[in-house]
């Protein structure tokens, strides 16, 4: 008897285990059921959240960035960038002085500053020429006459086009469009493509660079004469995060700051090699504003189209968050899909399709 009382006593207490494991199961579908159903996203900066809408957004990496200072060795220069980036600098000497910062985590998006190089033969000719009579030791170190590609088109799409591949180290330089015909600081400022011979892959960049008669010197019907080249400048990234990626290394240009020094011992080279030009003294604020200036300036109507070009190119289309005026990429068809009111495409003509991205949304 006692036995049959045991035994109904064990079965009682394992039908109630399972009871309540079949509750605390039947509990947690439901709640995982309410979550979902749920109106509000608990943060929209943490990515994979879903709302109502099953919303998922992925920011941009220029949305929250983290500033680091560098100098050069001899403490006459100073730039903040991103803390991704590095610096190297041109330190010949303080007239071709210049500066290289690029993404260690996508070396494909740099910046390149350079106040002056020189100097650039004018044709096939003149370049062979120097080669065969003056190949020597013309300078006192490397006959850069030489060593430097000649510029046969004295415009800044012929420099970059003529001199990038033996100067910059870029490749297959189309123009696509004058940004700024006469910039006051860098004369004439464009847009195009080329290919960084370091990467091999494809990038779109405003340039600039003043390309200055240096000297007309005739050798057997030949001019024999140079180009020199001032400010040089390069700001790259791939298309797809292009425009994101312009007023970051603006800003970069506006952190630029040139110590007294810097100007003085450069003065003194200047001097030294008896040059007349008058070259800017003031080189910091100004770059980075300049450039933002020409950027907001550009024609509308062509960047726009290039912009949609792109993203037809790339899959995808825009989107805006009408609570935030935000811009977000979505794959192509996000709108066809999405259910809300929160979120819409931009129209075919939209300004704003020059406005940096803030990140990629996503369906689902």
């Amino acid at each position: 008897m006692k036995k049959r009382i045991a035994l109904l006593i064990c079965c009682a207490m394992i039908l109630n285990l399972f009871s309540a494991c079949s509750s605390k199961e039947t509990s947690k579908k439901k709640k995982t059921k309410k979550t979902q159903d749920t109106e509000d996203v608990a943060d929209p900066k943490e990515p994979g959240i879903l709302g109502k809408d099953q919303i998922r957004i992925e920011y941009a990496d220029t949305t929250d960035i983290t500033w680091k200072q560098f100098s050069d060795s001899y403490g006459y220069t100073t730039i903040q960038v991103p803390d991704t980036w590095q610096v190297e600098y041109i330190m010949a000497d303080l007239i071709t002085f210049g500066v290289y910062a690029y993404d260690t985590t996508h070396p494909d998006r740099f910046l390149f500053f350079q106040l002056f190089a020189s100097p650039f033969l004018k044709s096939k000719e003149a370049h062979d020429m120097w080669q065969q009579y003056f190949s020597g030791d013309y300078t006192g170190g490397e006959n850069l006459f030489v060593l430097h590609p000649y510029l046969s088109h004295p415009t800044t799409e012929g420099f970059f086009m003529d001199c990038g591949p033996g100067y910059l180290s870029i490749e297959n330089f189309t123009k696509v469009a004058t940004i700024d015909p006469s910039n006051a600081m860098f004369g004439e400022v464009i847009e195009g493509t080329f290919t960084p011979t370091n990467t091999g892959k494809q990038v779109t960049a405003l340039c600039a660079a003043s390309v200055i008669e240096g000297a007309i010197e005739y050798v057997y019907g030949v001019d024999c004469g140079w180009y020199n080249i001032a400010d040089i400048l390069i700001m790259a990234a791939p298309e797809e995060d292009y425009t994101n990626w312009v007023p970051v290394m603006s800003q970069m240009l506006n952190s630029m700051t040139f110590s007294q020094a810097f100007h003085e011992d450069r003065n003194r080279e200047w001097a030294q090699i008896n040059q007349t030009m008058q070259y800017m003294s003031n080189i910091a604020d100004q770059i980075g504003d300049m450039i933002m200036d020409t950027w907001e300036n550009t024609n509308d109507t062509y960047d726009i189209i290039s912009q949609q070009r792109s993203d037809a190119t790339l899959g995808r289309e825009r989107v805006v968050d009408k609570e935030t005026g935000e811009i977000y990429y979505a794959p192509l068809g996000f709108s066809d899909n999405y259910v809300g009111d929160r979120y819409e495409p931009l129209s075919e003509n939209d300004s704003r399709y020059r406005d940096p991205v803030v990140g990629t949304i996503y369906y689902g």
